[in-house]
C-alpha cells in the first residue's frame, strides 16, 4: 500500500479537526514537563495560549522545540511566541479559539500576561495497524516533504 505526502498531511489535518485538546511537552535545563492544552489550528499550524508566568512559557523561551500529541499521533515542532492573546496580529487565533474554546477564550484571553504560541510542525508520527493487525508507523517529514512507513517487528 503506497503512502502519499498530501494524503498523510490531510489525515493530520483531519486528526486536528477532531482533537481540540493536545498534550504539550516542553523542556529546558534537563526538566521535561507535559500538560493538556486547548488548541486550534489552521492547516498544520497549531495555536494555543498561555500565561507568561507558567513553566511551559519559560521552557519555550529557552527551548522552542516542543511536542504535541494525542491518541496515536505525535507532532514535533518549533514554537514561536506571539503577542498578547487579543492583539490584532493574532486575529486568526482569536477567531478560531473563540469558536472552538469559548469558555477558555472568555476566561483567559483578556489577561495581560496571556500570549499566543504558534507551533510549526516539523515531523509527525502516526502509529497504525494494517489489516493483519501488524503495527507500523507512518512518518510525515514536513521540512523534507517526505513520507515513510516502517513496520514494527513484534515477531520475537
Amino acid at each position: 500500500m503506497e503512502i502519499d505526502y498530501d494524503n498523510l498531511k490531510e489525515e493530520v489535518i483531519q486528526f486536528l479537526n477532531t482533537h481540540k485538546t493536545l498534550v504539550l511537552a516542553t523542556s529546558a535545563n534537563d526538566r521535561v514537563t507535559a500538560r493538556s492544552m486547548s488548541c486550534v489550528h489552521n492547516g498544520l499550524t497549531i495555536y494555543f495560549q498561555t500565561d507568561t508566568k507558567f513553566i511551559k512559557f519559560k521552557q519555550i523561551k529557552q527551548n522552542s522545540h516542543v511536542v504535541l500529541c494525542a491518541g496515536n499521533v505525535q507532532i514535533e515542532g518549533v514554537a514561536k511566541i506571539r503577542k498578547q492573546s487579543l492583539d490584532p496580529s493574532n486575529h486568526e487565533f482569536i477567531e478560531l479559539y473563540k469558536y472552538h474554546h469559548p469558555r477558555s477564550f472568555q476566561t483567559y484571553s483578556h489577561l495581560k500576561h496571556n500570549v499566543v504560541i504558534e507551533v510549526e510542525p516539523r515531523f509527525i508520527t502516526f502509529w497504525k495497524y494494517d489489516h493483519d493487525h501488524k503495527p507500523y508507523r507512518e512518518f510525515l517529514d514536513i521540512q523534507e516533504q517526505k513520507v515513510e512507513r516502517e513496520y514494527y517487528d513484534i515477531s520475537q
